[in-house]
């Protein structure tokens, strides 16, 4: 009974420590250092959205976007770039503009930083002396365009669930054990 219980305990905090594990990942083991003549360059024009949000364009040099590449061999001066919004990454984009939509992204008001970072068709970063190449602006969100609060709101919630579903399996087996028990 006792391995019983230790088996349990580990499976409980096995999935404990999964559940906190954010679903957000570069995804890149390297870096593409280049030179800076060679390297590319990146900046950001953004305007507000009428209906919310903002429009940016990333205006590119030495870079070919190459969308269909993606998560595919590197290829020097190709690939895509990688977007975060308050240094949590948020999405991919394959081209030189996307929309920010804030009612998704963003968990707060007020001034946040926006950055791209351009990366190979493997995700690795482009790099100058070890810093990613990108661009960076800030922008102004307004409180009618706040999506959800936290965007790690599940993450106590699972883990409760877990806990309790634990708890009931352990109570479970234990009447069953006790029943067997007094019977035999």
């Amino acid at each position: 009974m006792k391995f019983f219980y230790s088996l349990l305990v580990a499976w409980i905090l096995t999935l404990t420590s999964i559940a906190t594990v954010s679903a957000h990942t570069n995804g890149a083991s390297a870096i593409h250092e280049v030179k800076s003549v060679d390297a590319p360059t990146a900046s950001l024009k953004i305007t507000k959205d009428p209906t919310g949000g903002f429009n940016v364009q990333v205006v590119t040099s030495k870079f070919v976007w190459r969308p269909e590449m993606a998560s595919m061999q590197y290829v020097a001066g190709e690939g895509h770039a990688h977007v975060y919004l308050d240094g949590r990454k948020i999405m991919r984009i394959y081209t030189g503009w996307f929309h920010l939509n804030t009612f998704q992204f963003a968990t707060r008001s007020g001034e946040q930083l926006v950055s791209i970072e351009l990366v190979g068709n493997d995700h690795a970063p482009y790099t100058i002396q070890g810093v990613p190449i990108g661009a960076e602006a800030l922008v102004d969100v307004a409180v009618d365009e706040v999506g959800p609060k936290d965007p790690d709101t599940w993450k106590p919630i699972a883990i409760g669930a877990i806990v309790a579903t634990s708890l009931l399996l352990i109570l479970l087996t234990f009447r069953t054990y006790k029943r067997k028990r007094s019977q035999g």
